[in-house]
């Protein structure tokens, strides 16, 4: 039980395995490699976007602005291709784009004291607004052939987006799992003040983990005019909230302090796995929204009934201690133990 409080994501890993496993005796064709492919391909912008989340999250934030930073650094970038300028110069657009977005949003929680989601939901509409003053509410097509076919390749039959996709995954669980500097995400999500009492500058978390959230948006953005081929200002609408989903089913507690990346791209799977099943069992598309509703529903219960059980674990822990420090003959903590 220990070792699974520290690891939740293992339970939604399983989740998508038995998924999978209970639809393919239904549809066999959906174990399909060909299919299972299709389905982590569409998977790559929703892990992504729930990896950034998950970090954000971490710190006891939340970020509902995601979905608007990939349409707005997208059609920034779409704009510079169509318009001829290099590709590696529109790529770097839109990465830096996305992370000064996130960034702003950091600053306004941290140094202007806005809540994150007063903040973010602040963003969520200007980003969105300011994309549709750029595009006049049409959207942005002919990208460079070359550009659109990254897209089409593939190695050893799976897409490289999916590859690259893994890749930056695991640098960054790496980094949030191994070094100090990914700890100190951690620690200030989990408890604010002593993080910063023992020297963590937790406004700096805080506005890189925003950063690095709208980095991931523009890395996104950059698979979507990929695997379109165009994009509009309408682009990305309404997936903060699975990114959210995504981060919370993969074991990411909205308290702070628990979870990781690599759960937040398996809740991503998850996610797509059940939507894709729908239509192999015949349900129509529109329960997608409620299904994954009822999974998020789902998830925050479970969160909330392990981070009861792990209170009172510690809460027994603390009173077992006390109780045998009063039978070795400490009168105060006896009193202690008694009230």
């Amino acid at each position: 039980m220990k070792s699974l409080l520290k690891h939740r994501e293992i339970i939604t890993i399983g989740g998508v395995v038995l998924l999978v496993a209970i639809v393919g005796a239904f549809h066999s064709s959906f174990l399909d490699p060909a299919n299972l492919v299709r389905v982590l391909n569409s998977t790559v912008i929703l892990a992504l976007l729930g990896a950034g989340s998950a970090i954000v999250i971490i710190t006891r934030n939340i970020d509902v602005s995601v979905g608007s930073t990939l349409a707005l650094s997208g059609i920034v970038g779409a704009m510079l291709m169509r318009d001829g300028a290099p590709i590696w110069v529109a790529v770097l657009a839109v990465l830096g784009l996305g992370a000064v977005l996130g960034a702003i949003n950091g600053i306004g929680v941290t140094y202007g004291h806005v809540p994150s989601i007063v903040m973010t939901l602040g963003t969520l509409a200007a980003y969105r607004g300011i994309s549709f003053l750029i595009t006049g509410g049409h959207s942005i097509e002919s990208l460079p052939a070359a550009y659109r076919r990254v897209g089409r390749i593939e190695i050893l039959g799976v897409p490289i987006l999916i590859w690259i996709a893994v890749a930056v995954i695991a640098a960054l669980a790496l980094l949030m799992a191994r070094t100090k500097f990914g700890r100190s995400f951690y620690a200030t999500g989990d408890n604010a003040e002593g993080a910063y009492l023992v020297g963590i500058s937790t406004n700096t978390i805080v506005i890189l983990a925003y950063t690095i959230s709208g980095l991931l948006a523009g890395a996104a953005a950059l698979v979507f005019l990929a695997q379109v081929g165009s994009i509009g200002n309408q682009a990305g609408q309404g997936i903060e909230m699975r990114a959210i989903a995504a981060a919370v089913i993969g074991g990411v507690s909205l308290t702070g302090g628990v979870g990781t990346v690599v759960g937040a791209v398996f809740g991503a799977i998850f996610i797509s796995t059940a939507t894709s099943s729908l239509s192999f069992l015949g349900i129509p598309g529109s329960w997608s929204d409620t299904v994954i509703g009822a999974i998020l529903l789902a998830a925050l219960f479970a969160d909330s009934r392990v981070r009861a059980l792990v209170s009172k674990r510690r809460l027994a822990a603390r009173y077992s201690a006390l109780a045998d420090e009063t039978a070795e003959g400490h009168p105060k903590l006896e009193s202690e133990v008694r009230s």
